[in-house]
Parts: C-alpha cells; sequence; structure tokens
C-alpha cells in the first residue's frame, strides 16, 4: 500500500510540479513524492518527522498563524484546508507556497490521515506582480493622456484669450482716442473712467489667461511660477504665506509633474481662499525617498476630515497621486483652527 501510494504521487508530481505529501496520524508516519524534494531540496529522511520538519521551516512571520489554522481544522469536523505562507528550503531561502490538506477522518470524525500538496506560487506571484505594474503602467498612461490634452485645452484657450484681448484693447483704446478729440471735458472725464474700468476688466481677464497657462512656469520655472501665483492669490487677498521648496533636493521631475505639482497648489490654494476663513499658510515640497511631498497647512477653519467629501474641492487630488503610486491626506478638526493637506508623488 505505501509503496502503491508513493508511485500515484510520483505519477502525479510528474504532471502538476507540486510536492505531495501525506501523513498517517496514527503511526506518525509520512510519505513524501519527489516533488517535495525538487521544490525544497531536503532529503527525504530529513523530513521523516514531519510536523516538526514542516512546522520548523514556516516562515517566522506565518508561523503562528499557519499553525493555529492548522490546529482549529484538526479540533473541527472539516475536511478541507488551505494557505498562503513562506516555506524555507535547504539553501535557506523561502519560496511562496500554497499548501492545500485533505483530513481523512473516521465515523466520529477523528483525524486519522492528512493529504497534502505544496504548490511553489514563485512564478505566479511574479506574473502577478508584472499584472500589476502593467495596470498601474496602464492606469498612469491614461491619466497623462487626460491631463496632457487638458493642459493643451488650457493653453490654446488662454493664448486664445491673450491674442483677443489684445486685439480688442487695441481697437478700443483708438476709439476713445479719437471719442476724446471730439468731447468736451466732461466726456472725456466719463471716456477715461470707461477706459480705466476696461482695463480693469481685461486685467482680471489676463489672470484668468495666466490661471489656465501660467507664461512663468514655462519661462522661469516651478519655484518662481509658485511664487508669482501665491503673490497674486494669497497675498493680494492678506493671507500671510510661508513657502519652502528647496529644488535642488528633490527627485528629477519629468515635465508633467512640473506642471501637476503647481495645479496642486493652485487647486489648493483656491480652496483655501474660497472656504478657509484662513490668514495664514504654509506650502512647502520636501523629499521622501524617490518621491516628491507637497505639504500645504492653513490656519482656517476645521473640519470632520474623516467625512470630507471630495465635492468640497478635493475631486482632483486622488485622481493624481493614484497613478503614480502616491498617496493623498488631509488632517483637520472640526471646532479647532488648521488644515492640511499632503499629496505624496
Amino acid at each position: 500500500m505505501e509503496n502503491h501510494s508513493i508511485y500515484r504521487y510520483n505519477l502525479l508530481s510528474s504532471c502538476t510540479r507540486e510536492g505531495i505529501w501525506e501523513l498517517d496520524l496514527v503511526t506518525n508516519v509520512a510519505y513524501y513524492n519527489n516533488g517535495m524534494q525538487d521544490l525544497f531540496g531536503y532529503a527525504f529522511d530529513e523530513m521523516k518527522n514531519n510536523e516538526k520538519w514542516w512546522i520548523a521551516n514556516v516562515h517566522p512571520q506565518d508561523k503562528k498563524r499557519v499553525a493555529g489554522s492548522m490546529g482549529e481544522l484538526l479540533l473541527s469536523s472539516e475536511n478541507v484546508w488551505w494557505g498562503r505562507y513562506k516555506f524555507r528550503c535547504k539553501d535557506g531561502t523561502y519560496k511562496p507556497v500554497l499548501d492545500r490538506l485533505f483530513v481523512v477522518r473516521d465515523k466520529h470524525q477523528k483525524a486519522l490521515r492528512l493529504i497534502g500538496t505544496m504548490q511553489d506560487l514563485t512564478e505566479v506571484n511574479t506574473l502577478q506582480d508584472e499584472l500589476e505594474d502593467f495596470r498601474t503602467a496602464h492606469k498612469r498612461n491614461m491619466f497623462l493622456a487626460m491631463f496632457n490634452a487638458s493642459e493643451k485645452e488650457k493653453k490654446g484657450i488662454s493664448d486664445e484669450l491673450n491674442e483677443n484681448i489684445n486685439q480688442v484693447l487695441a481697437g478700443i483704446s483708438m476709439y476713445i482716442t479719437e471719442a476724446k478729440s471730439h468731447a468736451d471735458a466732461e466726456g472725456a472725464e466719463k471716456l477715461n473712467e470707461a477706459k480705466v474700468l476696461l482695463l480693469e476688466s481685461i486685467s482680471g481677464i489676463r489672470l484668468l489667461a495666466d490661471r489656465l497657462s501660467p507664461p512663468m512656469l514655462q519661462l522661469l520655472g516651478l519655484k518662481d511660477a509658485l511664487r508669482d501665483l501665491i503673490a497674486s492669490t494669497l497675498e493680494a487677498k492678506n493671507i500671510k504665506c510661508y513657502f519652502e521648496f528647496d529644488e535642488l533636493n528633490l527627485p528629477p521631475k519629468p515635465k508633467y509633474k512640473v506642471i501637476l505639482f503647481y495645479r496642486i497648489i493652485q487647486q489648493q490654494i483656491s480652496n483655501i481662499i474660497n472656504h478657509s476663513n484662513a490668514d495664514a499658510v504654509s506650502i512647502s515640497i520636501s523629499k521622501n525617498g524617490k518621491k516628491a511631498v507637497i505639504t500645504i497647512r492653513d490656519n482656517g477653519d476645521g473640519v470632520d476630515a474623516a467625512n470630507l467629501t471630495y465635492g468640497e474641492g478635493f475631486s482632483n487630488f486622488q485622481q493624481f497621486t493614484e497613478p503614480f503610486d502616491g498617496s493623498f491626506m488631509v488632517q483637520s478638526t472640526v471646532g479647532e483652527k488648521g488644515f492640511t493637506v499632503e499629496l505624496m508623488l
């Protein structure tokens, strides 16, 4: 019977590449197919005491969990168990394995025999990692395609606005100059007032165009573009801002991340101005390993950060960080001053 079982297990292992074992709980005798030796490198004599050999080679981080689960199985009336864990090979390395177990019981549900298979998951895990890398790359590429299209559209609108503004301004200035030559003193004063109002309106439109496609970002880089953004938004609203940005100590940034950093800070500045009642803001860009960390703090009204909805000005932040295996965190408390947004990407 013993030789027949071993023959069948070896025949089966030649097809499945799995290690197959059997333990008689009455005699405490264990049987193994050749697959067990091929998988882990142990001689059959070393595996003779199945329980001690097996538990001694389960990874320390998995041992308590797996041994506890196995113990519960033997005390129950269940017949099937499976688990994933790391198992130590003869050379000291660990392999991820899938262990599947069947319990043979008597009519009183007492466990008599265990039959198990151990499968090396190294290739499976590698394929899963490769698939996850592919999914991440696909998600990143999709995001970048949409982000770049959006930026291109914003630049197109900005360029068109500026071109139209210049044409309109030139035409109106000519008409006002001509009209003033035919108007009395009161009429000339009214034309001057109209010109001032017109220039103010055009200045607002130009500011909108610059926000759509900031020329400072293209001409002078991220640091100076952010300083210009802070001056034209926060400081223009009498909100003090402390800005910390050591570009030399940051990881290399591709062009799209430079624009992304700008958009993130631009969005949060808008949130602060419109919703926070803050009078002081701190903005820093720092380094964490190979990633950059953007931290924006203000002393405005606190909110329930745990239940903050994306509709409250944060709809883009999760989309900005997720494709780059980054993170997005908000810290704030209702009834207390202070609000912190931190993004790592």
